[in-house]
This record gives C-alpha cells, sequence and structure tokens, in this order.
C-alpha cells in the first residue's frame, strides 16, 4: 500500500513471534484501565488500529462489536486473520496518519483504539493524524490511546524524537 517502511518491514519480518507475545497477554492485563470508560459506550463499530495478532480485536468481537482492524504489516495481519478469523472482524492494509481505505468506507466508530501505535507516526505528520482520528469518531465515541514507554527501538522505525512529542 505504501512506499518501503523499516519499521512495518520489522514487524513482517518479526510476525510469527510477535503474534505470539501479543497473544501471550490477555485483554484485561493490558486494557483493564478503560474498563470503566466502556460502561457507557454503545455497542458500535470499533477500529483498532495497529491491530497487531488481533487479540483486542477479537475481544471486541467476541462482545458483539463489529471492527475494523488496521494492520500495515501483512505477516501479523495474515497471522491475526489465522488466529481470530470471526467474521465481523475487517482486516485492512492501512495506517496514520490518513487511513484511506478507512475513510473511503465512509465509516465512523463508537471507539477507536490505538494500542501501542502513536510514537510509529512521525511528528510532522501527528496534527494531520489526530484530525482523521477525530473525523472518524462517533460524537460521544471514544479515542483510547496507549504509549509504550521506555528506550525508543529503532529497529520498529521510530526514534527517539518521536518519542518526546
Amino acid at each position: 500500500m505504501t512506499a518501503h517502511d523499516p519499521g512495518i518491514a520489522w514487524y513482517d519480518r518479526n510476525a510469527a513471534g510477535l503474534a505470539e507475545q501479543y497473544e501471550g497477554a490477555d485483554f484485561p492485563a493490558v486494557h483493564g484501565w478503560l474498563f470503566p470508560l466502556l460502561d457507557g459506550l454503545d455497542d458500535g463499530p470499533v477500529l483498532d488500529i495497529g491491530a497487531g495478532s488481533g487479540r483486542d480485536a477479537a475481544w471486541f468481537a467476541a462482545r458483539g462489536h463489529t471492527v475494523v482492524a488496521v494492520e500495515p504489516a501483512a505477516g501479523l495481519r495474515a497471522q491475526a486473520r489465522e488466529r481470530h478469523p470471526e467474521p465481523s472482524i475487517e482486516w485492512l492494509d492501512d495506517r496514520l496518519p490518513d487511513l484511506e481505505a478507512v475513510q473511503a468506507s465512509g465509516r465512523t466508530f463508537s471507539l477507536i483504539l490505538l494500542s501501542a501505535v502513536w510514537m510509529h507516526v512521525p511528528p510532522a505528520d501527528r496534527e494531520r493524524a489526530f484530525k482523521t482520528l477525530i473525523s472518524l469518531l462517533r460524537p460521544g465515541g471514544l479515542l483510547a490511546v496507549t504509549l509504550r514507554l521506555g528506550e525508543p527501538d529503532t529497529e520498529r522505525g521510530w526514534r527517539r524524537s518521536q518519542q518526546r512529542n
């Protein structure tokens, strides 16, 4: 979909091991902080950006949500489709800052989840990415963002300057 990206290439090369790692942590352990916020959320569609192994998308699908799972790394998408073949999950090759395929669908979402994704968005693209996210969020919807803490992992395609913003 896009020009070669060394970060996405890293996720492709390491997809099997990463999928195993991601699946080893259940949704409540990773996102338990979200539970009080989900209580008032309607049962509308969920957008999982940087969906990885599909763990989070599958959790929402099991609770009756339709999910659009965006994952730019083909290797991780393949792992996720194999692990989570639920028909209520649609897998897309897309990425921030524009989410062109998602925007082209004309859909909006009750919940948008970005779990450890924001550091991959170059600082120069973050304002545009945030505007994209807000345009896809339904009134009263929830935008949930988690950040990876610690030293930057340059193999995954992000730099220290990206971490600080």
